[in-house]
């Protein structure tokens, strides 16, 4: 629902730091300057940041020219409350994500990294290291975090690694709703791998095909040979419900772009329910017919998974089969995707996805 959508991000999550527009546009705005400011308290608790967020930096290149196009500290985080670090004990790379305690976001994760949960294979929720309070701000935290990547880089090369993907995201949104908890806003936005086995040396986080010392390109192997594993992250919009009592519905939020049948009319539906189609649809739109939308290609071969989601995406009227279901079950991805499909590579289609070019052609639109 459009209205409420809006009044949750309004009055509920809202923007923690403004990226007002500059005439600068390699300059540092608000949301950089905020970082720098606590940089002292974070080294304090162990963490370094890039040379770009310590105080007094002063730019490598010119400003305006070329050079900001290839410079390290000119690279700059996307999101304003989201912050790439070093822990000095280890060099390992972290996220640190300042989150507002009014979303509930801190209890939800704290609660799937604790030691029960996260000795759990089945719990592909990403985990938190530390919480860091915000010094003088009670309605703020910082959640520490392993950096994670985008889990369509590096591309998948064959079949079976996307069947593994598959596989640990619904393990992870099956086990989020055997603990009472809704994700709410499962999309591929929110998906994310830690793979720092499949590099050879470690990589940049703000540019990824580079390496963190920014010499030359982070050279990997493949994820069949370096499995990475794969995590549902960021609950901001998350939900936990008391076991007890009957579940509320809600009203379904626009995630990935799309939005459910119930949502389209208006009318509020069991969250669990949408998590499953929103997972359901993330497979058709990025593997199978692709996205109109986002003008993204389908892939080849993973017809034989038509059935799986079209099982997926009618789950919001039996919500209770989606959590029957295991890699045994008759519709499951062991099902689909045994034998030859496994080490099968596949191929993007055409630069519209199937049912759409097909659509464009009927209509006469396309000759």
């Amino acid at each position: 629902m459009t209205i409420n959508e809006e009044n949750y991000f309004e009055q509920v999550i809202g923007p923690l730091r403004q990226r007002p527009r500059r005439s600068d546009p390699d300059g540092l705005d608000e949301s950089e300057e905020w970082w720098i400011g606590h940089f002292e308290y974070l080294k304090e608790r162990g963490y370094m940041m890039r040379p770009r967020y310590r105080p007094g930096w002063q730019p490598s290149y010119i400003p305006g020219s070329f050079g900001s196009l290839y410079a390290e500290d000119a690279q700059r985080t996307p999101h304003p409350y989201i912050m790439d670090a070093l822990r000095m004990s280890d060099s390992l790379i972290v996220a640190l994500k300042l989150v507002k305690t009014s979303t509930g976001e801190d209890e939800i994760t704290m609660l799937f990294s604790d030691d029960d949960h996260n000795s759990d294979p089945h719990n592909h929720c990403v985990r938190i290291l530390e919480v860091l309070p915000v010094p003088g701000e009670d309605a703020e935290k910082i959640l520490v975090m392993v950096w994670m990547r985008n889990v369509m880089d590096p591309r998948f090369r064959t079949i079976g690694e996307a069947i593994q993907f598959f596989k640990e995201m619904i393990e992870s949104l099956q086990y989020m709703h055997r603990n009472n908890v809704a994700h709410r806003d499962c999309s591929l936005n929110n998906m994310a791998m830690e793979a720092n086995s499949m590099f050879i040396r470690q990589y940049h986080p703000m540019a990824p095909k580079k390496r963190y010392d920014w010499n030359g390109r982070a050279l990997h192997f493949s994820r069949t040979r370096r499995p990475p594993r794969y995590y549902l992250i960021d609950f901001g919009c998350s939900r936990m419900y008391d076991p007890s009592q009957p579940r509320p519905l809600e009203y379904s939020l626009k995630s990935g772009g799309y939005i459910p049948p119930e949502g389209l009319a208006d009318m509020p539906c069991d969250p669990f329910a949408t998590d499953v189609f929103f997972l359901g649809n993330l497979m058709r739109t990025s593997f199978l017919d692709g996205d109109p939308v986002m003008r993204q290609p389908g892939l080849s071969g993973f017809e034989f998974l038509r059935p799986l989601v079209i099982w997926l995406q009618m789950i919001p009227r039996n919500v209770l089969q989606w959590m029957k279901l295991h890699l045994g079950s008759p519709v499951s991805l062991e099902s689909y995707g045994g034998g030859n499909y496994a080490h099968e590579r596949f191929r993007k289609m055409s630069f519209f996805p199937r049912r759409f070019e097909q659509s464009i052609i009927s209509s006469g639109r396309l000759q």
